[in-house]
């Protein structure tokens, strides 16, 4: 706790400096650089950005037939990338996290201490990104990628990075992507061969990396914002001891907000997919997902939503897969639902309410109600707080907290805490 409160202190000391956003002459900034006095320069520069991220976090958990957890932790992200040359450029970025007491939590991998609540935060030390590009958006919109790289999808619903944890989710993978001359839209495929997960291909065969023959084609319309559309087919084939998660998934989404009143607008979001087992799965199956939401926000006062996302099941023999999903972003903080309610499938009824709040604060509350969705079980409920506050512009903190109170046939129960701050450049 002390080495962590200590570290907290060097880094708020170090983002507290203030910019100088008084313009400087060219002459005099040109003798700065010359002289090395200018150190926002050699960060970014003409030729090349150098980025840097730093998350210490505090987490906190405890769950009914387990002990209570605590991971004190820092996520470090160090990156450099080249300015576009004749639209190619290049980006490498390496990732380090960082454990202060290993056992005092599990961390999804070691089974020495797996009788404590789960926190999936292993410490580990990878290539997170390393990738070359090329684009021409003169050449109607072409884009191109290859290597280790992020992606992220829409909402991330079916691909994400998983950008919570502390080790991101990234993908060995090919890309490539045009607007047809077509403004506001985009046509792209992927081709990924190795999903680098989060649990750093430590533990057994459920926590190891994805070796994969996936394919990922999505067509997206956003030239229109009162209504943007997406379609996609996710094609994905894992290897190793993970068939079970291999998947055909064919969907669409569509989201968009509208202002009808002087202060006033209302969002909405619709998606649906279907999907079918695929490879080597073992189960074969047909289940279908969907979302709808809709929110109401009066800009000085709140925003108020309601929603209903289902994961359907296939009789309780299997239920729609989502293995390269930021799930922590679905169905609760606490994380119970990773499974998606496992064979049976997951309904999930929310509300959220985001008040407008001094200070630049910016906070939400959440409910949610979940059933199965073979049999319509009651499985429980989630009362799910976050607060954030930059405190300049590198700088934020937020904190968190979720309250899982699982029924009879459902998860046990289950909270969570996390206090964080982020030192981004």
């Amino acid at each position: 706790g002390v080495r962590a409160t200590l570290l907290l202190t060097v880094l708020l000391s170090a983002g507290a400096a203030p910019a100088d956003d008084a313009p400087v002459p060219a002459e005099a900034a040109d003798d700065e650089r010359e002289a090395g006095r200018d150190w926002r320069w050699w960060l970014d520069n003409e030729y090349y950005k150098i980025s840097l991220n730093v998350r210490p976090r505090m987490e906190l958990a405890d769950q009914d037939g387990a002990d209570f957890s605590q991971a004190w932790t820092v996520r470090s992200l160090v990156g450099v990338g080249s300015k576009p040359w004749y639209g190619l450029s290049g980006f490498a970025e390496m990732e380090g996290t960082f454990s202060f007491d290993r056992n005092a939590y599990w961390d999804g991998v070691r089974s020495s201490n797996d009788d404590k609540t789960k926190i999936s935060d292993p410490p580990y030390i990878e290539l997170n990104q390393g990738w070359a590009q090329y684009e021409n958006p003169d050449f109607f919109g072409v884009e191109a990628r290859a290597g280790r790289q992020r992606i992220k999808l829409d909402d991330d619903r079916w691909v994400g990075n998983v950008g919570w944890r502390q080790n991101e989710q990234t993908f060995d993978s090919a890309r490539a992507a045009t607007s047809l001359g077509i403004e506001g839209l985009h046509l792209g495929y992927s081709y990924t061969w190795h999903v680098n997960r989060i649990f750093a291909d430590k533990g057994d065969s459920s926590t190891e990396d994805f070796d994969s023959d996936s394919h990922f084609v999505r067509l997206h319309y956003g030239g229109w914002k009162p209504l943007q559309a997406s379609a996609f087919a996710y094609v994905m084939d894992f290897e190793n001891d993970s068939p079970g998660n291999s998947a055909n998934t064919y969907g669409f989404r569509v989201d968009g907000s509208t202002a009808f009143a002087q202060k006033w607008k209302v969002g909405y979001t619709a998606s649906y997919a279907y999907q079918t087992d695929a490879a080597d799965n073992p189960v074969d199956y047909d289940a279908h997902y969907a979302w709808v939401s809709s929110s109401v926000a009066y800009e000085p006062i709140a925003e108020l939503g309601a929603g209903f996302e289902l994961l359907g099941s296939d009789d309780g023999t299997a239920r729609v897969v989502t293995p390269l999903a930021t799930g922590h972003k679905f169905n609760g903080f606490a994380d119970v639902f990773l499974d998606n309610g496992g064979v049976n499938g997951l309904q999930d009824l929310f509300f959220w309410l985001a008040p407008k709040l001094p200070w630049k604060l910016k906070g939400k509350v959440i409910f949610h109600q979940f059933w199965s969705d073979e049999g319509g079980n009651d499985l429980g409920w989630e009362a799910d707080l976050v607060l954030s506050r930059p405190i300049n512009e590198y700088l934020a903190v937020l904190t968190k907290a979720a309250v899982f109170d699982g029924s009879d046939r459902g998860p046990a129960d289950i909270w969570r805490w996390w206090l964080q701050i982020t030192f981004s450049y």
